[in-house]
């Protein structure tokens, strides 16, 4: 399902400046682009070399079931990205939103487990990657519908999660606050200003 991608050295150009996507770059939870670094081709470090295009999946080999996946936008087309990275750049019978989805899956991160190997740093192959198998229905259309609904689902996921982290960090400044005030000695008066009441 898969086509070839390029790599390329950006040392050659010393003077250019790039975008450089490395592990990190690609946030865990929500599988969205949020640190990218603007580089300068001299300052370009060792792993720089893999050449990234709109539409391309890219899936972190290092810690493989951190599941760092993200979806290239265009605003990095023809920008580069880590040797850490597999590139997945899917032929035209395939929606790459749906190898997205399928990276995210519970049966791929478990194969992901199966085959890392190191213990202080678990990695994967880009072959590894590469060998699993992927059932998908033939249609164009039956794929885009699997994707929308999928992309429906996703778009709900993150509205409950944003609500939830909010009730979270809500609850987490109300504690703040009455352990300042039991500290400060505000709430015994208050208590007993009540109890007198």
């Amino acid at each position: 399902v898969l086509v070839k991608t390029e790599t390329t050295d950006p040392t050659k150009n010393p003077t250019a400046e790039f975008i450089y996507l490395d592990v990190s770059s690609v946030n865990k939870e929500t599988k969205e682009i949020e640190t990218p670094t603007v580089l300068l081709g001299k300052d370009a470090p060792s792993r720089a070399k893999k050449l990234i295009r709109t539409g391309d999946v890219i899936f972190a080999t290092v810690r493989p079931t951190h599941s760092r996946v993200a979806l290239i936008p265009e605003e990095f087309d023809e920008q580069i990205c880590s040797t850490g990275y597999f590139i997945l750049r899917t032929k035209e019978s395939v929606n790459n939103k749906l190898v997205f989805y399928f990276l995210l899956t519970k049966g791929f991160n478990e194969q992901m487990e199966k085959l890392q190997k190191g213990a202080s740093y678990p990695a994967v192959t880009d072959n590894d990657v590469k060998g699993i198998m992927f059932r998908f229905p033939k249609s164009m259309i039956e794929q885009q519908t699997i994707v929308s609904k999928l992309d429906s689902l996703r778009a709900e996921t993150q509205k409950l999660e944003a609500v939830y982290q909010k009730k979270l960090n809500d609850l987490e400044e109300l504690k703040k606050s009455i352990l300042q005030k039991a500290f400060a000695g505000e709430l015994k008066s208050k208590v007993l200003q009540n109890v007198i009441a």
